[in-house]
């Protein structure tokens, strides 16, 4: 059984221009610091709250109903404490599902028990971005309260760029952690395209 410790949680209302009706958003993000019976630590768990809508005019879907080609990234900066005080800690992570079908559908990235417990995650995340990417570009993005201008935003990407390659492969999508069976009625398929393809 899960225990859940819950930090925080926005309602996101961030959208790029060209995101129209009939496609796909985030509804939701929510961060909770989660104990599962295979760890002996708390891990952070974000949910994005991805909603997909019926699109017969979307000539890239196979069927109005569902959506093939979609990629979540998220982005995080920690507030960390260091010998010469507060600094920071940049995570990039993204998700490839395999097809999502129209409704409400749920996301889910975690941060390692190490991670929490060094940087003390106790409180609400400094800053994130959430983008979807299909195959056309990003349709998407939301961000916290702290990137809403966006001089900061700008800054925060630069950082990520430039910093968050020290942290890769420690913020995972869930089925590459403990938690990849805990939801099994709202885990959606996702593509491991870490997978080689063996060619004979």
């Amino acid at each position: 059984m899960l225990r859940r410790f819950s930090i925080c949680s926005y309602l996101l209302i961030h959208c790029l221009p060209f995101f129209v009706e009939g496609s796909v958003g985030v509804r939701d993000v929510e961060f909770d610091r989660i104990n599962g019976n295979s760890s002996s630590g708390y891990w952070l768990e974000c949910t994005i709250e991805v909603e997909v809508r019926r699109d017969s005019q979307d000539p890239n879907r196979k069927n109005p109903s569902y959506l093939d080609d979609l990629v979540v990234n998220l982005m995080l900066g920690l507030e960390v404490e260091s010998e010469s005080g507060k600094t920071f800690e940049f995570f990039r992570s993204e998700a490839s599902l395999v097809s999502l079908k129209e409704g409400r559908h749920y996301i889910r990235f975690y941060l390692p028990p190490e991670i929490v417990e060094r940087y003390r995650v106790r409180n609400e995340i400094h800053s994130f971005l959430v983008q979807l990417v299909r195959s056309e570009g990003p349709v998407f993005e939301t961000v916290s309260r702290q990137l809403e201008r966006q001089q900061v935003k700008d800054s925060f990407l630069k950082r990520i760029e430039e910093e968050s390659s020290r942290n890769d492969g420690i913020l995972l999508p869930q089925f590459k952690t403990p938690f990849s069976d805990a939801y099994p009625r709202e885990t959606p398929s996702y593509r491991d395209l870490d997978t080689p393809v063996l060619v004979p």
